[in-house]
């Protein structure tokens, strides 16, 4: 699957999505009113909720803060995770690889983690066949992905 950047239509579509489920979901709301329909529980046949929209929607209602930045990750540790993990593609710096367009000024891991987490969170956890990064859903545990997304944040 091909992932870009996410547009702006994107990123309201997946709120207005949360907003539909994940007040509920989330907010570990388990007496539903009357007139609410009772969610399925995650995991059950009912659970149309893929992995990778559940993966997305915990990343915006859970893991961001209000200026972007992701909540609860322990840099120390994602600096080693990246240092072990990433740095031989990325670089120790983050910047062997330029994701911008040939018209556009650099940017690169740092820069992205900081502006445009969604696609971020998206690429380290799915990976993106077409830049050749593999996914880490499976090799990482949801904590180390945290930490190293927080630590790409610190990056220049």
């Amino acid at each position: 699957m091909r992932f870009a950047r996410l547009s702006s239509a994107s990123i309201l579509a997946l709120a207005a999505y949360g907003l539909l489920l994940g007040v509920s979901a989330f907010a570990g709301n388990d007496r539903p009113d009357e007139n609410s329909p009772t969610l399925p529980e995650p995991g059950s046949p009912g659970d149309t909720l893929t992995r990778e929209d559940a993966r997305m929607a915990l990343l915006v209602y859970k893991l961001l803060d209000k200026d972007g930045k992701i909540k609860g990750a322990n840099i120390k540790n994602g600096e080693k995770l990246f240092y072990q993990n990433c740095r031989s593609c990325h670089g120790g710096d983050g910047k062997r690889f330029n994701f911008a367009r040939f018209d556009e000024p650099p940017a690169y891991i740092g820069q992205r983690a900081r502006e445009e987490m969604p696609t971020f969170w998206h690429q380290i956890n799915f990976g993106d066949a077409e830049r050749g990064m593999e996914p880490y859903i499976d090799e990482f545990t949801l904590q180390e992905l945290i930490d190293i997304a927080g630590y790409a944040q610190t990056l220049p």
